[in-house]
């Protein structure tokens, strides 16, 4: 989360992303998470697990810690609609800051404002006077 925080953060200040955390701790320890790692993007408790409930999930293969969460990263459209899904049970599957940059750079090419292709952006046709 660290390197989200610190890699990932100031670049999005500037763009038209955000990043969110459901964290499954009581509000007291996810607001002292948010805090200690310097986030300025949401923290949203699910303490009572709910969200990874709904979600499906819960690893549900060990029967002394029930109610574990598998880390999973929603990459999200602008209507919210899902782009891309990590699923972060191995630490390999989590991904890195440069995967999500390069999804986001995906998702914004789809704007109609945004032209990163090797064709030139519609203001650039040159009219003759």
């Amino acid at each position: 989360m660290a390197n989200y925080v610190a890699d990932l953060q100031p670049e999005l200040a500037v763009n038209y992303c955000r990043l969110a955390v459901v964290w499954t701790d009581d509000p007291a320890s996810t607001r002292a998470a948010r805090g200690e790692l310097g986030a300025t993007f949401p923290f949203l408790c699910d303490h009572e697990r709910n969200v990874i409930t709904l979600l499906d999930i819960m690893d549900t293969t060990d029967a002394r810690h029930p109610d574990i969460a598998i880390p999973y990263t929603f990459v999200l459209d602008g209507d919210r609609t899902i782009f891309k899904i990590y699923n972060g049970w191995w630490y390999v599957g989590r991904p890195t800051v440069e995967e999500l940059r390069m999804d986001l750079r995906a998702l914004m090419s789809r704007r109609q404002d945004w032209w990163y292709a090797n064709t030139p952006p519609p203001y650039a046709q040159r009219t003759r006077l």
